[in-house]
């Protein structure tokens, strides 16, 4: 059934960035302690956090999915629905010709 599915993909997205996330709150407390402090490891160590906060947003489209599915309602009535998901699906640009847009 394509409702448990993604219902478990969520577990493991919302646990990996749970993870990740207090990995990272322990690796800045343990830095903390530490005198002198050294700003520059504190301030890419927020902007991991900060990175990893973006699950809420892939954990809201997978809810946004679920929700329609058990509702019984899968289509997205959007005319650019099928460019949600990019190359998830298999469909649009690799991750290498998409970085290449990025160089121009």
């Amino acid at each position: 059934m394509k409702a448990l599915a993604e219902i478990e993909a969520l577990k493991v997205e919302l646990e990996g960035a749970c993870e990740a996330l207090m990995s990272a709150a322990q690796t800045g407390l343990e830095m903390a302690a530490d005198t002198p402090v050294d700003g520059e490891i504190v301030s890419l160590l927020f902007a991991e956090i900060l990175g990893l906060c973006a699950f809420q947003d892939l954990a809201g489209q997978r809810l946004d999915r679920l929700a329609k599915q058990i509702a019984g309602s899968g289509a997205d009535d959007r005319p650019d629905a099928h460019l949600l998901n990019g190359p998830a699906n298999g469909d649009g640009l690799d991750q290498a010709a998409a970085d290449a847009l990025f160089d121009k």
